[in-house]
């Protein structure tokens, strides 16, 4: 399947140009005529930019010392990588403007299931499919699928931002995913009302969270996660037996609490269906 890199701006060639047998078109007179015939046109009336390192100005003295003539060299590659970048990530942003909420939607109701990856199998990642079949970067798919849902919800309730950061994406994030859109409205505003900023912060946002009563849970959109060992179960529950010894469960704590709060309550769950009543 072509990639975004596969593209060209440049739409005139043979399958779209009215001269798709390589001919070239007359150019036109000044006053709107076809040249006489005989009559060429002008050398440059392409107007065909040729880089000026390419006509030999600002290349090095090949008199000069090796060491100064690679400080040339690399200073050009140098600027001339600043000036591609920028350019990639503008080009990357006005696609991702266009196509996001196509990808978004792909993303929602898990349509990239029903394609296959390079393994012929179906797709159980979201971030996989991205990076298999249109070359998105997993930073990117976090954009699409965290960030344009979120920015869309605030430009629609007149809220328009630039852009939120990681941290604030992942106050909003699973608000929008657990509680809905107006959830994510609410929390927006509650912290507007008393923000210290130009935006509220991500800690304004998550005491906002807690004003409007709601409760949330860390999430991850990566589908595709290994399988229990289905053979044998309890082999998994005795690696973690020995792993989450007090120690390690203390630290655990401290260092993301809301995973730990999940499998708290994933084992208290699980012990309730059984009928087994914790002390």
């Amino acid at each position: 399947m072509a990639r975004l890199a596969d593209f060209s701006l440049d739409d005139s060639s043979p399958a779209t140009s009215p001269h798709a047998d390589g001919t070239e078109a007359p150019a036109e007179e000044a006053n709107g005529s076809k040249p006489s015939e005989g009559k060429e046109a002008p050398a440059n009336a392409k107007n065909t930019k040729v880089p000026a390192a390419r006509l030999g100005t600002g290349l090095p003295d090949p008199k000069a010392k090796a060491t100064e003539q690679l400080v040339v060299c690399e200073r050009a590659i140098h600027d001339a990588k600043v000036k591609w970048r920028d350019a990639a990530d503008k080009a990357m942003a006005a696609f991702l403007d266009e196509a996001g909420p196509y990808f978004v939607w792909v993303h929602e109701n898990k349509l990239y299931k029903h394609l296959k990856d390079n393994n012929g199998k179906p797709y159980r990642s979201f971030n996989r499919y991205c990076q298999e079949q249109h070359g998105i970067s997993r930073s990117s798919g976090y954009r699409i699928t965290r960030v344009i849902p979120l920015l869309n919800i605030l430009a629609k309730a007149d809220h328009p931002v630039g852009d939120l950061s990681s941290r604030q994406t992942q106050v909003l994030h699973p608000v929008r995913r657990q509680h809905g859109e107006d959830s994510v409205l609410k929390v927006w505003g509650t912290a507007w009302a008393t923000k210290k900023g130009v935006v509220p912060s991500p800690d304004e946002l998550t005491k906002a969270v807690t004003l409007c009563g709601l409760v949330v849970r860390a999430e991850d959109d990566e589908d595709e996660k290994p399988a229990l060992t289905q053979a044998n179960p309890g082999a998994e529950v005795e690696k973690a037996v020995k792993i989450l010894v007090p120690d390690t469960v203390r630290l655990a704590v401290k260092e993301d609490p809301e995973k730990v709060l999940l499998l708290a309550r994933t084992l208290t769950a699980a012990l309730e269906e059984a009928g087994i009543t914790i002390d």
